[in-house]
């Protein structure tokens, strides 16, 4: 029986080292499920959450029968124990590193006023609100967007926006 614990310990074990040497370099594999819940049980029912399990309960009872060499029924039950805790504390993990987790946030609207602006395209000057397309700097990139001024302005100029009415920046 002592076999069967060691074994399952150095499958999962080497599992976990490969898993975290591959994800210095960027790759990953798992396996999830979606369930629509208020609770996310996908980072805990996964490739990963059974990896975690079985790396605690194949460790204890490895370490019980190298130390002992007798594995009682109650063993069983700590193991479960254990490969629980582990679980739960992969599950606090994966909830720590989400929210150090930062996405750009895309700026539009009234967000954007007071931005700097660069003149792309003049759609109509002909009128007394002229009308552009001007590109904005955001925090995901350089956006296109609808403009309109009492001015003229050229193709290339910098402007900007000034506010924000109908769906059109003021320049």
């Amino acid at each position: 029986m002592e076999q069967i614990y060691y074994g399952v310990a150095v499958f999962v074990y080497s599992l976990f080292i490969v898993r975290f040497i591959l994800s210095w370099i960027g790759g990953d594999f798992d396996v999830d499920m979606d369930v629509d819940s208020d609770l996310d049980l996908s980072d805990v029912v996964s490739f990963k959450g059974v990896t975690h399990f079985l790396m605690g309960v194949s460790g204890w009872l490895s370490v019980k029968s190298l130390i002992t060499h007798n594995v009682q029924w109650w063993d069983y039950l700590i193991a479960f124990a254990v490969g629980i805790a582990f679980v739960i504390i992969l599950y606090f993990v994966y909830k720590l590193l989400t929210s150090l987790e930062s996405k750009p946030q895309v700026l539009n609207g009234r967000q954007l006023i007071g931005k700097d602006a660069t003149i792309y395209l003049v759609v109509d000057s002909d009128n007394s609100d002229k009308r552009y397309i001007i590109t904005v700097e955001n925090n995901v990139g350089t956006i296109e967007v609808s403009a309109e001024s009492v001015n003229s302005y050229s193709v290339g100029e910098k402007v900007t926006i000034k506010d924000y009415r109908n769906a059109y920046y003021i320049i």
